[in-house]
């Protein structure tokens, strides 16, 4: 498995790497884009911001997204304000379509990380997938910064896969396949044993009988 370079990434693209009609951009922006081994990918319209709420969710069982984030379309003109501690997803403005013998790996690009805005690292994109890219952020700094719409702020590098998958991402269960907005965590699909089933029960059952603490997190 090797990584791809520039003329390789430039060939995906004109394969259609990039899917332009569901993209907020278009074909010379994003050839611009490219550097010797990766592709810069460009900060999208839409954005979640976390909402005041204390009540515990389990990771990977089923729960409301709009308890936990409010969506957010951007205005153009300002950008995005980060305040030190201050969290939110994003997405690309890319769609992208994986092809099925390449698999991504996404990095936060250094100019950013030198204003201590941190790509949280989720960033395995397996082959097959498509949809836009949501990206984690946090300012890990002590000063308030504005990412502007449209900015550059992640790299993804490619890698050809020794041989195709016998089930890559567009015929396995998923999750965020065809994604457009930045997406929080979903549940987990029911082919992984019910745990998250089992994990939701045993932690109802431990705020509900053990402690007698309710299931909003907060004490009598």
């Amino acid at each position: 498995m090797g990584v791809i370079s520039d003329s390789g990434i430039l060939k995906l693209i004109s394969e259609g790497l990039v899917d332009f009609a569901q993209s907020e951009t278009d074909y010379d922006s994003v050839v611009r884009q490219v550097n010797p081994n990766t592709l810069d990918l460009s900060l999208g319209m839409h954005c979640r911001r976390p909402k005041e709420n204390t009540t515990p969710f389990v990771f990977g069982a089923p729960h409301s997204t709009g308890d936990y984030w409010e969506l957010i379309r951007m205005d153009p003109e300002r950008g995005i304000l980060l305040k030190p501690g201050d969290i939110f997803l994003g997405c690309s403005r890319e769609y992208l379509r994986i092809p099925k013998d390449v698999c991504g790996q996404v990095f936060t690009k250094s100019s950013l990380g030198r204003v201590f805005i941190n790509h949280m690292m989720a960033g395995v994109i397996d082959a097959g997938f498509e949809g836009t890219i949501t990206l984690e952020f946090k300012n890990e700094g002590q000063h308030s910064i504005i990412i502007p719409y449209g900015a550059r702020v992640v790299q993804l590098q490619f890698s050809r896969l020794e041989s195709v998958p016998e089930r890559d991402y567009s015929v396995r269960k998923n999750r965020y396949q065809g994604q457009v907005m930045p997406e929080p965590a979903r549940e987990e699909r029911k082919d992984a044993n019910g745990l998250a089933e089992t994990v939701a029960a045993n932690v109802e059952q431990f705020f509900d009988k053990e402690n007698g603490v309710p299931r909003d997190g907060k004490t009598p």
